[in-house]
């Protein structure tokens, strides 16, 4: 069975739908050579106690956003994407974080699938010196609203 094959047949979850992206945007570094840096922050998932506090103390935050673009586009110091599917909720901490973080001059969103979160990173890639997104900062994007995105 072929790769699209599998992919079709392949169950949707918030896992997927970020490694979705990264693969797309690995495809996409040589028109936008800032997504080299895009990355993940692996601070969620289940842990024992001990592992839980040795990366505590190492500065794992909870909050932290799924994606991070850290080039600054447009009037945003940085990209951050927290990635959701299905019935998944923002935790407290995520909240925080997020709001914290569009307060500090980063674009941010939560983003319900693969090509929303493409969309979003596209839009913040092709931004101008002193542009702003399309789209207000620090929204919940669950499914694609054209009329959201007025550029």
């Amino acid at each position: 069975m072929n790769r699209a094959r599998r992919q079709q047949y392949m169950l949707r979850t918030e896992a997927s739908e970020q490694e979705a992206v990264i693969t797309i945007c690995k495809f996409m570094e040589n028109r936008y050579p800032e997504l080299k840096l895009l990355h993940h922050c692996p601070n969620g998932g289940k842990r024992d106690h001990v592992s839980a506090a040795v990366l505590k103390r190492q500065g794992v935050k909870a909050g932290v956003p799924d994606l991070h673009l850290p080039v600054p586009k447009g009037q945003y110091a940085s990209l951050y994407i927290e990635m959701k599917y299905g019935d998944g909720r923002l935790q407290k901490e995520q909240k925080e974080f997020l709001k914290q973080a569009a307060d500090y001059g980063n674009f941010v969103a939560v983003c319900y699938s693969q090509e929303i979160a493409l969309k979003v990173i596209e839009d913040y890639v092709t931004l101008k010196t002193g542009e702003i997104m399309p789209i207000e900062n620090n929204q919940v994007l669950k499914r694609w609203e054209e009329k959201k995105w007025q550029k």
